[in-house]
């Protein structure tokens, strides 16, 4: 009779019951499985390189400020550069042993996923989510790179183990603590929040889950003694550093105040309105989601073969919040461990779309947010196929676990045999990035140590250059052409406007040396000259040259240009250098768009010297030029400061 009922209880169990009841049974066996995966697709996915990006080789260098200067950093979160700065105390500038942080970092974020997960969530959604992570040849790039993201991740997996384990589960159990007890668990919940902050400012977003958790089971009491637990160390550790380092400004105003910028390079536009926000997150969620995030489920290309951005798809945009929103309804009810992880995962991409500018187009700026947007989505598809009427059809939640399977598994072999091409730190770069490189370690070996070069990717030459310190020019700094205007108009300022539109080469051969400033009202561009005696030979010499000696005949230009105004001063550009005692120019042909060799280049540091030399034309002395002129040559120049007026 016994065994009857046995069998009678086993034909009557789901498909997905009897899945969970098997990755239950062997869960470390499947587990060691996927966590040996992990590690051996990493090290088939290692480069050596630098990234281009900049971010990941200044977490160096903050790193060594750290360690030889004691200068702490708040821009980026400062808690990575000082771990950063212990791997650099023992190893020295060994980018290897940064990269293996970084691969610990993210064998770690597996672990304890599935520290966090276990017996707590359907093992089925859990090994789903940990397979599909486990060999992502997108997600595990970042294991081999110094960027934040591997250890935000491994902190942000503690933070939920901790969250769990302390409050979840035990509510969930009806334990009651002493009040020193409580003091402990809340205390250690902060101070791990407080680390994943410290690591990036997107951290807040999980600060705004847990409040949100505690508020949607109306956990009053519990709100109030997390946000004073929080609160309390956030204020301590503000000022610890207020009295370490005075200077220092707090994370979140010294990142902040660019992000609401219409334009972050270009305060002078103004600040965002709500209408932009709104389609700020719009154009976000296609460009993130139904690009980037269909492109690290293997399911899209990044980039077409031209070297473009492939097009949004607005459809899958608004399919995949639609799922995760399912995902959300079900488990509010069914499992507060995958809720939580849910909406912290909603408010990170909801929070990251609203206030990144839409031109970065970066998809490592949802990475830490890929292992719980698989676990959501494939949450929601679990719980539908629960339903009694759908309960027949629950191996279609297998349909796309093994198309992800495949598709990922052919991106991971193509990553890995590129990255077993990679010899070096200048393997596989292309002209522009190579040159650059090249020329960035000639400064280093060639030049004085007192020697310091201006570039455009100053932490990157810093890497090349074994540690040479180099001096970043980020934008091209630009006056208010407001001011300028409102005090030509009163008459305090003498000079004209040369237009340089239909300038022939004779023409501003002659105006070289004579431009005070340089003005861009929308898609014209101006010479401001004060030498009046020069404007009257250049008149004259130049009949057809068109002149304005006064703001009035000048005034329907600048009304036609609108709020597209911006003028720049050449001594203006040159004090900051000269303050920091800058004693050489890197000039380089990066590209616009990295995939496509068509002379668009970032000209961030070549614009700033045009700027420089129409006002002196003999400032920049040529050293060496590194790559062939037709092939994206990297310049160093010798800055003469004899020759600027003081």
């Amino acid at each position: 009779m016994k065994d009857r009922k046995k069998k009678k209880q086993v034909a009557r169990s789901t498909l997905f019951e009897r899945c969970d009841s098997f990755f239950t049974r062997y869960e470390r066996i499947w587990f060691w499985v996927i966590f040996g995966i992990t590690l051996v697709t990493s090290v088939l996915l290692y480069d050596p390189r630098i990234s281009p990006g900049g971010d990941d080789s200044a977490y160096i260098l903050m790193a060594q400020d750290f360690l030889m200067e004691f200068k702490f950093i708040n821009y980026q979160g400062p808690l990575y550069p000082i771990v950063l700065s212990a791997v650099y105390a023992l190893f020295g500038m060994s980018v290897k042993a940064f990269k293996i942080l970084s691969m610990l970092s993210m064998l770690a974020c597996v672990y304890l996923i599935y520290r966090a997960f276990r017996n707590r969530i359907p093992s089925t959604l859990l090994f789903i989510t940990l397979l599909l992570t486990s060999f992502n040849s997108h997600v595990l790039y970042f294991a081999s790179q110094t960027y934040s993201e591997a250890f935000y991740m491994f902190l942000q997996s503690l933070l939920m183990l901790v969250f769990f384990n302390l409050f979840v589960q035990r509510e969930q159990n009806h334990e009651r603590y002493t009040i020193s007890a409580e003091l402990k668990r809340y205390l250690l919940l902060a101070v791990v929040l407080l680390c994943v902050i410290l690591t990036r400012s997107a951290g807040y977003t999980l600060f705004l889950a847990l409040v949100g958790y505690f508020i949607l089971y109306g956990q009053w009491k519990k709100l109030a003694w997390f946000t004073a637990c929080f609160l309390i160390c956030y204020a301590l550790y503000q000022l610890l550093i207020n009295i370490i380092w005075s200077d220092v400004s707090i994370q979140a105003s010294a990142q902040g105040s660019g992000l609401l910028n219409r334009d972050f390079y270009r305060p002078e536009y103004g600040r965002e309105d709500f209408a932009g926000f709104i389609e700020r997150f719009w154009t976000n969620s296609n460009q993130y989601i139904s690009r980037f995030f269909m492109a690290m489920l293997g399911l899209r290309e990044t980039f077409t073969p031209e070297g473009f951005f492939v097009e949004t798809k607005p459809v899958i945009t608004v399919f995949v919040y639609l799922l995760g929103l399912t995902g959300l309804y079900f488990s509010y009810s069914q499992n507060k461990y995958l809720f939580f992880s849910g909406m912290a995962t909603g408010i990170f991409l909801t929070v990251t779309f609203l206030i990144l500018q839409t031109v970065w187009n970066q998809y490592r700026l949802i990475v830490p947010a890929y292992p719980f947007m698989i676990l959501l989505l494939f949450s929601a598809v679990y719980y539908i196929l629960c339903l009694p009427r759908f309960r027949s059809c629950q191996f279609l939640l297998f349909v796309p676990v093994i198309v992800l399977f495949f598709s990922m598994l052919n991106d991971t072999l193509d990553a890995s045999e590129k990255a077993g091409k990679l010899k070096n730190e200048y393997s596989g770069l292309t002209s522009d990035w190579f040159n650059y490189a090249k020329a960035s370690a000639w400064a280093a070996k060639n030049l004085p140590d007192e020697a310091l070069v201006a570039c455009r990717k100053p932490s990157i030459s810093c890497i090349y250059g074994q540690g040479k310190k180099f001096y970043g020019i980020f934008r091209v700094n630009s006056g208010s052409f407001d001011a300028f205007y409102e005090r030509w108009k009163a008459d305090s300022l003498s000079l004209s406007v040369v237009p340089l539109e239909g300038m022939s080469n004779q023409m501003y051969g002659a105006v070289l040396g004579r431009c005070e400033a340089r003005m861009n009202l929308g898609d014209k561009y101006f010479f401001v000259i004060k030498d009046s005696e020069f404007v009257r030979q250049l008149s004259e010499k130049f009949t057809n040259l068109k002149i304005f000696s006064s703001p009035g005949e000048f005034g329907s230009i600048v009304k036609q240009a609108g709020e597209q105004t911006a003028i720049f001063y050449p001594d203006s550009l040159l004090a900051p250098m000269r303050k920091a005692n800058v004693t050489h120019l890197l000039t380089a042909n990066l590209r616009l768009n990295p995939n496509i060799k068509d002379g668009q280049i970032i000209n961030t540091v070549e614009r700033v010297a045009t700027f420089i030399q129409e006002k002196y034309p003999d400032i920049f002395q040529s050293l060496i030029q590194i790559g062939a002129p037709d092939d994206e040559p990297a310049e160093i120049f010798q800055i003469n400061w004899d020759v600027v007026k003081d």
